[in-house]
C-alpha cells in the first residue's frame, strides 16, 4: 500500500503544480505544493497504518472555557 500511495502522489506532483509554474503563477504554485505535502504526509501516515491524533478534544476544551 505504501508503495502505491508514494508511486501515486509522486505521479500527480508531476502532473498537477506544472501548469500553475508554467503560467508564473508563483503564489498558486507555492499554495498547491503545501498542500500537496500535507495531503502526502497524511496519506503516508494512514497507509502505514500510524495513530493520527484528533484535534477535537483541544477544541472541545477551548469551547469549554469559553463558557
Amino acid at each position: 500500500m505504501v508503495i502505491y500511495v508514494v508511486f501515486i502522489y509522486a505521479l500527480i506532483a508531476v502532473i498537477d503544480p506544472y501548469g500553475l509554474r508554467k503560467k508564473g503563477m508563483k503564489r498558486d504554485f507555492m499554495v498547491c505544493c503545501a498542500l500537496y505535502l500535507i495531503s502526502f504526509a497524511l496519506a503516508f501516515a494512514l497507509s502505514m497504518h500510524w495513530e493520527i491524533p484528533s484535534p477535537s478534544p483541544l477544541f472541545v476544551d477551548w469551547v469549554k472555557k469559553l463558557y
